[in-house]
């Protein structure tokens, strides 16, 4: 018999041919996972997929066998995931294998952890006997005297190779236990300090009535988490170790991790009855579930509409019928509240997964979805791929969120993917947004998705009201904030309400200039200005992580006549302390979520009434709800709004109006300030009407004059190297061979030019945009141009990336 199979390391569009031993053939099927050998003395054996078999045939020649199978021939991969993968690589233009990786969780791609050791002793052994061959007396001896071996070291004591069938039939005897072994390397950890004895107010006061600063460090201890941090709210590391020495504080070491904590949870709250527009939606699901084809929704709800409980209704059906679902998330880390909600409905029928799991949890979290121990994969875009079978119900929540995309190949994007997904699948699949894409908004409008609409809020609640603040016209109290605006911050904390702000920069200053010589520092690997952050007084570059020490004086002629331009959101927490010396501000943004269960905690706090004020970057604007928030104000609304790039302005609608729902989302009315400074954009006009159906008619119009997405297809081929010269001669040549290659009338190409970006962590970069106005064409074309490419300027280290649906355009 013949497998035909896609191999690690062999990047081929075709399936390869391999030979199937006999004693192999009723154990193994499509999706299983096995050892391939090619032919020749020195080709080395790597894992492989098996994507379909046939009986041998004359005019099919074998390039290698199959040697071993892993996992006992059960499929690793499902028969509609293995089609999605294809699929995949056609789509977004990688090899097969390459699409299978993303499929695949590490661990399952090695085999070099692989253990193997002796089963405890039973008196009888279950299921059919296990013969007693040399091989397995032998490999029996051996782990009686040693133990525990990997399969690679067995191997050696044997001298022999591909045991992995035969451990599979003694595992199944009960006679020895195969499993993964995983590295571990010690966690980073960071200093923080709390108190070790006993103190109250009273007692603190008087014991420090002669160190201001150890006491205002105390009482930040007594009000607050019970932990502070060297550098931050004020509190010099200097203090900390006196208090220390004195015996009032303690060290200890913080693991730093972005993993998403179980730390926050929600008291369990009892779905009432939905409203008359929740039950019209979720009939219209369930009827479309009950009747097990693929059926795709754009739910169109406003913030606080209550789309999260339309899908855990929908989740209750799709179980209770027998079948499983998907539920993707932007980013895990940011969503404590929803994933806590799921949670409290289906416990351990749930598996959340997230990117800063080690690669055991990775591994134990597939096995645990892969067996049917859990029913819901909840998780970020990877997601996707859960080993789930017979999935009733895909749901992607903020589906216009580009977090979506992947980064690297291959650059899928994790919405269209779960489409595709539910196809194979015959599944519904629920796309939900209070800012739709463009591109789900014009599927729906076209009869491509049916499109279900949530206009207003639950329990009545009324939308914010939006007023926009014209920082040219306004006096202001400190660089940062208008009167206007400080006016309305003040008012609310009078009256005990609470306060969201978005600044959409982290760091103290977006850069920092010298008005004496006019020097600005840049990174010398991207050559972008550098970012200083007062924490630690560093310069660091936000693209490829290069940091150096700031001393307060230029860098280049020492002197410090400095000039902090465009405030990031350490300097505002420093404004909002000045201002409102009695306050606790939360500062929640990349730097002040790195520890372990911090993303968490600050939200705790904030839930809890311990601060009224909770600052940050994008991250304040993303599923949060807490009903005594009455004011949201974003510092510079035009944040990104001048950048080279035609989705600038369906970026900044989606973020303002994602953050202005995070105010008034109970029986308090909430109102939301936009301080700006560039107020002419018409995006302003559709913000304050609050029309997303007016902005996306507006701003489609323009795009479809230009032919851009959704009304044509983008493909950006990226070429890279730390030769300059080599990067744009290579991309001339790419943009050479695509016109001769080409229609102009299927499509229109666009440079090659210097990326907007022109140079990142000391690579330069060069693309070439295609602009289709129809399907992708001449995919296979252009696949053999980027491995031409990369091979005839390998010595300057060319990279060629293609980027299908690019997402950023930088």
């Amino acid at each position: 018999m013949i497998a035909f199979l896609y191999a690690q390391g062999h990047l081929r569009d075709e399936p390869i041919p391999a030979t199937l031993p006999l004693e192999f053939e009723n154990e193994v099927e499509p999706g299983s996972q096995v050892i391939f050998t090619p032919e020749g003395r020195h080709r080395k054996s790597v894992i492989a997929y098996i994507a379909d078999l046939a009986q041998d045939n004359e005019s099919t020649q074998p390039e290698g066998s199959i040697t071993d199978i892993l996992n006992n021939g059960t499929p690793v991969i499902t028969r509609p995931n293995f089609r999605l993968a294809l699929w995949m690589a056609r789509y977004y233009l990688v090899h097969p294998v390459e699409a299978i990786g993303a499929l695949l969780p590490a661990p399952l791609k090695t085999t070099m952890q692989d253990m193997v050791e002796p089963e405890g002793f039973r008196l009888q052994v279950q299921g059919s006997k296990v013969v007693a061959t040399s091989l397995r007396k032998a490999i029996l001896g051996i782990l009686a005297r040693e133990q525990r071996l990997t399969v690679r070291q067995l191997e050696r004591r044997l001298g022999k190779k591909n045991l992995y069938r035969t451990l599979g039939a003694m595992q199944a005897g009960g006679l020895v236990r195969l499993g993964k072994s995983f590295q571990t390397t010690k966690a980073k950890t960071r200093t923080a300090y709390r108190l070790c004895q006993h103190l109250d107010e009273e007692n603190a006061s008087s014991l420090l009535a002669t160190a201001p600063k150890q006491l205002e460090a105390v009482m930040l201890l007594l009000k607050g988490s019970g932990v502070l941090f060297p550098d931050e709210q004020g509190i010099r590391r200097s203090t900390l170790e006196e208090l220390r020495k004195k015996g009032i504080t303690e060290k200890f070491a913080v693991e730093i991790t972005t993993a998403f904590s179980n730390q926050f949870s929600e008291p369990h709250i009892s779905i009432r009855q939905l409203t008359v527009e929740q039950q019209a939606v979720l009939e219209e699901m369930k009827k479309a579930a009950a009747a097990q084809t693929f059926a795709p929704f754009l739910l169109h709800g406003v913030t606080g509409s209550g789309k999260t409980i339309v899908y855990i209704e929908l989740l209750k059906t799709v179980l209770a019928a027998g079948r499983t679902a998907i539920v993707l998330v932007p980013e895990i880390s940011l969503t404590p509240q929803t994933a806590s909600r799921f949670s409290q409905h289906f416990g351990d029928r749930i598996q959340i997964l997230h990117s800063a799991m080690s690669s055991q949890e990775k591994y134990q979290a597939w096995q645990k979805l892969r067996t049917g121990k859990a029913s819901i994969a909840l998780g970020a875009r990877s997601t996707i791929f859960a080993p789930l079978e017979n999935i009733g119900a895909i749901i992607v929540d903020e589906e216009h969120d580009t977090a979506y995309k992947q980064d690297r190949t291959p650059r899928y994007h994790g919405r269209d993917t779960a489409v595709m997904r539910a196809k194979l699948e015959g599944a519904v699949c629920v796309l939900g947004s209070a800012t739709p894409s463009f591109e789900s908004y014009t599927n729906a409008l076209g009869g491509k998705y049916r499109l279900l609409q949530l206009p207003n809020r639950v329990d009545h609640a009324a939308m914010p009201a939006l007023k926009l603040v014209p920082m040219l016209e306004n006096r202001r109290i400190t660089p940062s904030l208008s009167e206007t605006l400080y006016l309305q911050i003040k008012a609310r904390l009078e009256k005990k309400e609470q306060v969201i702000l978005l600044q959409n920069r982290r760091g103290y200053a977006g850069s920092i200039l010298c008005q004496e010589c006019g020097h600005i520092p840049t990174c010398p690997h991207c050559g972008i200005p550098m970012v200083y952050h007062a924490a630690g007084a560093l310069l660091r570059c936000h693209y490829c992580g290069y940091a150096l020490s700031y001393t307060n004086s230029c860098p280049k002629c020492h002197s410090e006549n400095i000039f902090y331009r465009q405030s990031g959101t350490q300097r505002i927490a420093s404004e909002l302390a000045t201002l409102f010396p009695g306050e606790k501000i939360l500062r929640m943004d990349v730097d002040t979520t790195g520890t372990k269960g911090a993303h968490a905690m600050l939200l705790k706090e904030f839930r809890d009434r311990n601060a009224s004020i909770l600052l940050g970057t994008q991250m304040v604007a993303k599923g949060l709800d807490f009903p005594d928030v009455t004011l949201v104000g974003v510092l510079m609304a035009d944040i990104g709004l001048s950048v080279p790039d035609f989705r600038a302005s369906e970026r900044l609608f989606s973020l303002m109006m994602q953050v202005a729902g995070r105010a008034g989302r109970a029986s308090k009315p909430g109102e939301v300030y936009l301080q700006a400074y560039d107020i002419e954009s018409p995006v302003y006009r559709f913000l304050l009407n609050g029309s997303y159906e007016e902005f996306y008619h507006s701003e489609a119009a323009i795009r479809k004059e230009l032919g851009y997405p959704p009304f044509a297809r983008l493909i950006s081929i990226e070429c890279s190297s730390p030769d300059e010269d080599a990067a744009a001669t290579a991309a001339h040549e790419l943009g050479k061979l695509l016109n001769e290659a080409l229609s102009c009338d299927s499509c229109t190409i666009l440079g090659p030019a210097p990326a907007a970006l022109a140079c990142i962590n000391g690579r330069y970069r060069h693309q070439v945009v295609l602009k289709l106005r129809d399907r992708l064409a001449a995919t296979t074309y252009l696949k053999k141009v980027q491995y031409y490419l990369a091979g005839r300027y390998a010595q300057n280290d060319l990279r060629v990336i293609i980027d299908v649906d690019p997402q950023n355009m930088m």
